[in-house]
């Protein structure tokens, strides 16, 4: 790799601080080769990053940066992401500002993580679904983990928590992101989110302002509208916000691109000639009014990031950073792809054209010097208590952050949590071995002895065959013990079908009709380009390997096969008099047409499957569900939405 240094105008002192209130994704990058471009374009750049390049080491040093956003990309493993972010924080320190950076990375939990390795968690809902039982103990107990692991890994700013109160079924964004729909809830729970984040000396991010949580758009995809009354807004959309200001004075809190005419009907003349309502992003009454002013906070302003489409499809890049830069934004989230060199040589361009549109706007007195100013002094302050960049070598650095990262003990808080969620959204009566049993679950030894499984791939029947024989154990175990039931009378025969492999065929229906019960899995959830990573994946090409684009045909069939084959199996199972079970991962909202077909469901929301150092495939959802169908626990979660 040929990595010569971009020779570049220097930047003014001005436009560094321009640049300082700037985020910058380093998503992907692809360096020139023998002096020429190795893509076509910056668009067909799919190489991640996972070693910094020197070319972004100079960027970063030269134009005085304030931030970097990681993604799944340039994660792979505990030692690399401390030294990428050991190497991109000695840069920062390089630069004129010589001050540190805010790396940051969206790491809520559930369906949104971007590290794979570290402890997952089951997300929002199900934190939400503890609540009733445990009140705010697992957002305290799950947040306090993932910022410990953050903080070793050399990541100071969580974009997390989602405190948006998901009051509509079909919205597509937030679902389980959301702790439920009842305002008190959320407010409390992402309070105490935000407390156990800062607490380990990492960054809290309270978002989407003033709320993403009825609308069935997709802010990657379009502007959405919220048209509620204010006393709603208030009472609602607000009552979160309000509520953590007041009582875990969180770091930041990020905007949403998103239309509430009640808050600001103002309008705004679009790139393409088009006169629409001002998003909140660029709302200057809801940003500078409304949140700091009304509301009394002080912490950081970031933006959601700048290239969705409800903000790129209407404005122009140095529209965009100009505009919500007036509203009272503190900090730009990724404004600007740097892909190429190319690429860098039109950022300082980019970061020069912001500079002069905000002077433009600061001689009309459409905007202050000073309010810029105070958007800078507000940046460092949170830098200054919050970024303290360890002085141990980056060998030892490494060695402390593997001792930190999934730790058996942050495992099990990953298990408790899973085992707190569980839900049972449906249990009829059934008749079992000729006796009736009140409600299919828990199942009985003494009458099942054959159970057959349907899943959609291996991984799934590998985790929920671990945890079916995890505590099949345990229950024959525990009936040994007491002299229940003996070890010749507690065998269980499995049989499987799984989707992927298209052997459906008559054994299949045979073994339905042997079985006592039949097992099926099912991760639903709505598509949103923010599980994947963002609107890089909007157009992903088809080539080198690349995985299919989001929302493809091939994407889609995919999902519809397993429906139809579920919808199939399960039909089967009761025309046949075999009783049903079906464990859901994901969204309560959509499981409406499964759970009509099957006898029993439980609902786990937590659709990870890790491999632990013994090399088995785990998934908590899966021990949980089985812990409960074999009797081992009682499920005690409540949905935290209506279904």
């Amino acid at each position: 790799m040929n990595n010569k240094r971009i020779n570049l105008q220097k930047l003014t002192d001005f436009e560094q601080q321009v640049a300082q209130r700037m985020s910058l994704d380093i998503r992907y990058y692809c360096a020139d080769v023998n002096g020429k471009p190795s893509v076509p374009t910056s668009k067909h750049c799919r190489k991640g990053v996972t070693k910094l390049p020197e070319e972004l080491a100079t960027l970063i040093s030269e134009t005085s940066v304030g931030g970097i956003v990681l993604f799944a990309e340039n994660v792979q493993n505990t030692a690399q992401i401390v030294k990428l972010t050991y190497d991109i924080q000695s840069a920062a320190l390089k630069s004129e500002s010589k001050n540190p950076l805010i790396i940051s990375i969206d790491q809520e939990g559930g369906r949104v993580a971007r590290f794979a390795d570290m402890t997952g968690f089951a997300g929002n809902m199900a934190i939400g679904a503890s609540y009733p039982k445990h009140g705010t103990s697992f957002a305290t107990q799950v947040n306090a983990v993932i910022a410990k692991e953050l903080k070793a890994l050399g990541i100071n700013n969580n974009y997390a928590p989602v405190i948006d109160v998901n009051t509509n079924a079909d919205n597509p964004v937030i679902n389980t992101r959301s702790f439920g729909e009842s305002a008190t809830q959320v407010a409390e729970l992402g309070a105490s989110a935000v407390n156990a984040i800062q607490a380990q000396d990492v960054m809290a991010t309270l978002k989407h302002f003033p709320g993403h949580g009825d609308t069935h758009v997709d802010s990657h995809l379009g502007l959405p509208r919220v048209d509620h009354d204010r006393a709603k807004i208030d009472a609602v959309d607000l009552a979160p916000f309000t509520w953590a200001i007041k009582n875990s004075k969180p770091a930041m809190i990020m905007t949403a691109h998103i239309q509430y005419p009640v808050l600001d009907s103002s309008v705004f003349t679009s790139k393409s000639g088009d006169k629409l309502i001002r998003p909140a992003t660029m709302s200057r009454k809801i940003l500078t009014d409304l949140l700091r002013t009304d509301m009394a906070f002080d912490g950081i302003i970031a933006t959601d990031a700048l290239d969705m489409a409800g903000i790129s499809q209407f404005f122009t890049e140095v529209e965009a950073v100009v505009e919500t830069f007036i509203a009272g934004a503190d900090l730009a989230v990724m404004p600007f792809k740097v892909k190429t060199p190319k690429d860098i040589a039109n950022f300082y361009d980019f970061v020069k054209n912001v500079a002069k549109s905000l002077n433009d706007r600061i001689e009309l007195e459409e905007y202050t010097l000073a309010e810029f100013q105070q958007s800078i002094a507000r940046l460092n302050k949170y830098k200054q208590q919050y970024i303290k960049l360890p002085s141990d070598s980056i060998e030892i650095q490494i060695a402390n952050a593997e001792k930190v990262i999934a730790t058996t003990e942050h495992l099990n808080s990953e298990q408790a949590l899973a085992d707190a969620a569980l839900t049972l959204l449906k249990n009829n009566a059934i008749k079992m071995g000729g006796d009736f049993n009140q409600q299919l679950i828990p199942i009985s030894l003494k009458t099942t002895k054959q159970l057959h499984l349907v899943v959609a791939n291996q991984a799934e029947l590998d985790a929920l065959s671990f945890a079916l024989t995890s505590s099949i154990n345990n229950v024959i175990t525990n009936a040994i013990n007491s002299k229940v039931i003996s070890q010749e009378h507690a065998k269980i025969n499995i049989s499987y079908f799984i989707a992927d492999d298209r052997k459906f065929n008559n054994i299949n229906e045979k073994l339905i009709a042997q079985a006592d019960v039949v097992i099926a899995t099912l991760d639903i959830k709505t598509a949103s380009l923010v599980d994947l990573g963002g609107m890089d994946d909007l157009n992903l090409s088809k080539g080198s390997g690349a995985k299919p684009s989001y929302g493809s045909k091939a994407q889609q069939q995919q999902k519809l096969t397993y429906d139809k084959l579920l919808k199939q199996q399960l039909t089967l199972a009761a025309n046949l008099k075999t009783p049903s079970i079906l464990i859901a991962k994901g969204s309560p909202f959509l499981l409406k047409q499964y759970s009509e077909l099957a006898d029993a469901v439980l609902l786990n929301f937590d659709d990870r499957i890790y491999q632990s150092k013994l090399g088995q495939k785990i998934s908590p959802g899966y021990n949980a569900s089985m812990e409960a169908i074999l009797g081992n626990i009682k499920t005690t979660g409540k949905l935290p939405v209506s279904f």
